[in-house]
C-alpha cells in the first residue's frame, strides 16, 4: 500500500494527527483538512483512495460532504469511512450516506487497523479492476482501429457503380457491424459474358467476413479465377454457372475449422443476347423488371445453401433481357429487416417498391432503397448486413 494518499477531515488537531501517525505506519501517504471543502479540492487535484471524515466537520455536515464526493466524477473509487460518537450517530446512517465504514470515537487503535486490513483489500482489488478495465480500453481501441481498416478493405473490394458492356448498375451496401459477411461482385469476361453475384455467409461480423473475403478471392475476374476458368472449361453457359457453385461447396464444405455455410446467387448474362443463366444457393430469389410490362417477378424457389452438404447438387434459371430490363438481388438482411413495431420488410414492399420506381434511372436507385431500409430501420445500426445488387440490361454496345 506504500504510496496509497488517505485524507484525514475533521475539527480537533489532535485526533488528526493521531490517525495521520496510526495512517503512516500502515503504509499510507496521508493528508489533513479541517472543512469538507478543502478535503474535496485536495481530492479532485489528488489521487485520494481513502477518507477517515469525523461526523461533524466545519461548513457541511458530513453526509453532504460524503454526498458530493460520491457525486463527483473520478477514474477511481475513494473507500470512506465515518468516525462519530454512536451516541450522535447510528452506524446504519453513516452507511445510508454513502460510507463505506463506521468507527466509533474514541477510536481504538485495535478496530482502526482491522478497517485499515478491509480497505486496503479493497483498494488493492479496485487498483486491479482499474489497471484492467485500462487494458481492456486499450485491446477494444486496437480492436477497432484494425476493424475500421478491414472495413475499409472490404469497402474496396465492392465493384463500382459504373456502366460496363451490356448493363448498367448499381447498389446498396450497409454492414450490420464493421464489416459484413455479404458481399457481392460483377464484372465482364471477355467480350461475352458479364458474371455476377452475391453472397452472405451464416452470421456477421468478423468470422463471416473473412469467410466472404476468401469466396470473394475464389471468384475474382483474372483468367486464374474460378468464374473464368469455369467458363472455358465448360462450352453451355449453364454447365459453368453449376461448375463454379459445386468447386465452391467442394472448397467450402467443412473448412475454414467451422461449420459456416452460405447463399448465393450466381449468374452469367451473354451480353449480345440478353440471356440471363443463374443458380439459386438458398439465397432469396432474384427479382426481375420488364421495362415493357413494368412487372416486377420473382425468379427460383430455393436451393440449397453452399458449405452445408457435400452432396449438394444444383439447378439454373433461365431467362431472357431484353433492353431496360432489370435484374435485383438482395440478401436476407433487407427483407427481415424490422420496424420499430416489429415488422419485416418483406418481399411484397420490395416488389411494389421495385414497380414504383421502375421508371426513375438506375443511377438513382442505389441511394434510393438506401434511404428506404434505413427509415424502415429507424438507424444506421443493422441486426444484419444489408446488400442489394441492381443490373439494367442495355444491350452490347
Amino acid at each position: 500500500m506504500e504510496g496509497t494518499s488517505a485524507l484525514v477531515v475533521g475539527n480537533d488537531a489532535e485526533t488528526r494527527v493521531a490517525l495521520s501517525r496510526q495512517l503512516d505506519g500502515a503504509g499510507f501517504t496521508t493528508m489533513t483538512a479541517t472543512n469538507g471543502q478543502q478535503a474535496l479540492d485536495i481530492i479532485e487535484k489528488i489521487g485520494v483512495t481513502l477518507v477517515l471524515c469525523d461526523w461533524s466537520i466545519k461548513d457541511m455536515t458530513g453526509t453532504e460532504f460524503c454526498a458530493r464526493l460520491r457525486s463527483a466524477t473520478m477514474d477511481r473509487y475513494v473507500y470512506f469511512i465515518f468516525l462519530g460518537a454512536q451516541a450522535e450517530v447510528a452506524p446504519q446512517k453513516a452507511l445510508s450516506a454513502g460510507a463505506d465504514a463506521f468507527l466509533s470515537t474514541p477510536v481504538k487503535n485495535d478496530d482502526l487497523s482491522a478497517r485499515l486490513q478491509s480497505a486496503t483489500r479493497i483498494i488493492e482489488l479496485q487498483d486491479r479492476m482499474t489497471a484492467r478495465n485500462d487494458f481492456l480500453e486499450y485491446a477494444y481501441q486496437s480492436v477497432t482501429t484494425d476493424l475500421k481498416i478491414a472495413a475499409k478493405v472490404q469497402e474496396d473490394l465492392l465493384p463500382r457503380q459504373f456502366r460496363l458492356a451490356g448493363l448498367d448498375t448499381n447498389w446498396v451496401f450497409k454492414p450490420a457491424n464493421f464489416v459484413a459477411g455479404d458481399m457481392f461482385d460483377y464484372f465482364p469476361l471477355g467480350d461475352d459474358y458479364f458474371v455476377f453475384y452475391i453472397l452472405d455467409v451464416e452470421g456477421h461480423g468478423i468470422a463471416s467476413a473473412l469467410t466472404s473475403f476468401a469466396i470473394n478471392n475464389q471468384l475474382n475476374p483474372s483468367s486464374h479465377g474460378l468464374c473464368s476458368k469455369s467458363i472455358k472449361n465448360n462450352p453451355q453457359t449453364a454447365d459453368a454457372v453449376i461448375a463454379t457453385v459445386q468447386n465452391l461447396n467442394r472448397q467450402f464444405q467443412g473448412n475454414l475449422n467451422s461449420s459456416r455455410y452460405f447463399t448465393m446467387i450466381y449468374g452469367i448474362v451473354d451480353v449480345t443476347s440478353g440471356e440471363v443463366t443463374m443458380t439459386q444457393a438458398g439465397h432469396p430469389a432474384p427479382i426481375q423488371l420488364s421495362k415493357k410490362t413494368g412487372e416486377a417477378v420473382a425468379l427460383g424457389d430455393g436451393g440449397m445453401p453452399i458449405g452445408l452438404l457435400k452432396e449438394a447438387t444444383y439447378s439454373t434459371i433461365s431467362s431472357t433481357l431484353v433492353a431496360g430490363d432489370r435484374l435485383f438481388l438482395y440478401s436476407d438482411g433487407m427483407l427481415e429487416c424490422e420496424n420499430d413495431k416489429g415488422e419485416f420488410y418483406g418481399s411484397e414492399r420490395l416488389l411494389s417498391r421495385i414497380q414504383e420506381w421502375r421508371d426513375l434511372p438506375i443511377e438513382e436507385l442505389g441511394d434510393l432503397f438506401d434511404g428506404e431500409i434505413t427509415r424502415w430501420n429507424g438507424s444506421e445500426t443493422f441486426e444484419d448486413d444489408v446488400s442489394m445488387v441492381i443490373l439494367e440490361y442495355t444491350g452490347k454496345r
